[in-house]
């Protein structure tokens, strides 16, 4: 992967500046150990628009926090295997605690079958976005401050200037 200050303009432009539902999708994918065209094929992405989307500052900094809170969780499961009764016990009951979920969707109350819904799509990963503070270095090109230079010269230039009335 070059650097971002080594990238063409036009893929830099191209990267995306929030990460959205399909993006997590994609990550996902890789995480799981998908190559990036299995997971292109699986949603539907080109490879080419793909690529720059994994590339991406934004995308690798998210990858990497999924990375993290999966090896977080592969931990927690990994200690549920010592024994621990507790969790054991809670662990087991999870299936149903799921099942009791799905089965408030069929609720006739209209306010239990949206906190179900909402819980269920929380937890499968489909969440309302959070939204993501990025700091991002933008580094124009020189035709850009060319351009703007040139622009600003113009407008100050045709700028009326103060006349005082008498």
């Amino acid at each position: 992967m070059l650097p971002q200050d080594e990238r063409a303009e036009s893929t830099i432009n191209a990267q995306p500046d929030k990460v959205t539902p399909r993006h997590r999708a994609l990550m996902r994918r890789i995480v799981s150990g998908m190559t990036l065209t299995e997971a292109c094929t699986d949603l539907g992405f080109t490879v080419s628009r793909a690529s720059i989307i994994v590339n991406s500052p934004l995308f690798q900094a998210e990858l990497k926090l999924m990375e993290v809170e999966i090896g977080r969780e592969f931990a927690e499961a990994e200690a549920l295997k010592s024994g621990d009764a507790t969790r054991t016990v809670l662990s087991d009951a999870s299936v149903k605690a799921a099942r009791t979920i799905a089965g408030a969707l069929d609720s006739d109350n209209a306010g239990v079958q949206m906190t179900a819904a909402k819980d269920i799509l929380d937890r499968t990963g489909y969440a309302k976005e959070d939204k993501i503070k990025a700091q991002v270095l933008v580094q124009p090109s020189q035709a850009l401050i060319d351009v703007l230079s040139r622009i600003t010269t113009e407008k100050s230039v045709g700028k009326p200037t103060d006349v005082k009335a008498d």
